[in-house]
């Protein structure tokens, strides 16, 4: 759904920016007090087509943008980095450590993200390049954001407080403006995943179990009127409580399939023969890509820490089976 088409809850001081991409649905974010933040710059193109268009509809310039947050390393948030900096060096691009590295080396981002499951799933020649294309140049991240929680005062009595989460890139994080009671949620509530306007979807994505449980408890916590998300709209408190409730459902019921699978097999399965076996079943309606794969891994991971399938080797490989 296209802002335009929302009825949008947003307070004074934070505005949106509606940037899709390659038919899928993306939303920018901009505070204003005494300072002015962007956050997220999506993917090489969305400065170009988006973010200056609209900076000059509203009688902006990119001198006008004091500092950049981006919410996580993933090329459709961090893409735009290179061309919003060209356009004034002097903004303060900030990141979290455990992902700021992929925003300043595209290479780096593509190897350990989409490359770390080779011997599962391998991305091919023209997936690459999609890639590296949406990441754009490399850009340099101005201060990295440290720890569990930071505090940032932009005046005008707005502050920011960035709550590190983790669950859907490593350094992913949440942006809590309290006195706007509102938050921006990047792309914390996965719900069923992201679906492209060709009907093909982006399977949910999240690297630790664990974390999506305490970032999605975390943003129920904060309870705010207004959420911000990339993909999902700009929500309710009700509406988000709503997908939060499906994220959770999601997760549980993709669990009880991987537990299914296991049980129903004659013999310890390797990670891409159970992502196989699921896609052709229950998700075929999504890209057999990197985000169906690692998810599944760390559902694999998590239900062997809780006790229910544990490793087997198996020709120099470990492979999964119920315990």
């Amino acid at each position: 759904m296209k802002v335009s088409e929302q009825k949008i809850c947003l307070p004074e001081g934070i505005e949106v920016i509606d940037a899709p991409f390659g038919g899928f649905p993306l939303l920018l974010y901009l505070l204003r007090g005494k300072k002015t933040v962007l956050v997220d710059t999506g993917v090489y193109s969305t400065p170009e087509e988006h973010i200056l268009p609209w900076l000059e509809k509203h009688g902006m310039t990119p001198d006008d943008i004091n500092q950049i947050i981006i919410t996580h390393g993933h090329h459709d948030h961090f893409g735009g980095n290179f061309k919003m900096y060209t356009s004034n060096p002097e903004i303060e691009f900030m990141a979290h450590e455990m992902d700021y590295e992929w925003m300043e080396d595209h290479q780096k981002h593509f190897n350990e993200m989409y490359l770390s499951y080779t011997d599962q799933w391998y991305p091919d020649d023209a997936y690459e390049k999609a890639v590296i294309d949406f990441s754009g140049h490399d850009s340099p991240i101005t201060t990295v954001i440290k720890g569990k929680e930071t505090v940032i005062d932009i005046g005008n009595g707005m502050t920011i407080t960035i709550y590190h989460t983790g669950a859907h890139s490593p350094g992913e994080i949440l942006l809590y403006i309290k006195e706007k009671d509102c938050i921006i949620t990047g792309d914390c509530i996965q719900v069923r995943g992201t679906m492209n306007e060709s009907g093909i979807g982006t399977f949910p994505l999240f690297v630790n179990v664990e974390h999506y449980i305490d970032a999605l408890n975390k943003i129920k916590e904060l309870n705010c009127t207004c959420v911000c998300t990339a993909h999902t709209g700009i929500l309710t408190r009700e509406e988000a409580n709503e997908l939060i409730k499906e994220s959770f459902a999601f997760m549980l019921t993709h669990q009880e399939h991987i537990i299914d699978t296991l049980k129903k097999a004659e013999k310890p399965m390797a990670l891409h023969e159970i992502v196989k076996e699921l896609h052709g079943k229950y998700y075929q309606v999504y890209e057999m890509a990197y985000q169906i794969h690692a998810t599944t891994h760390a559902q694999c991971q998590y239900l062997k820490a809780k006790g229910i399938l544990k490793r087997v080797p198996h020709n120099g490989k470990l492979l999964w089976s119920i315990k």
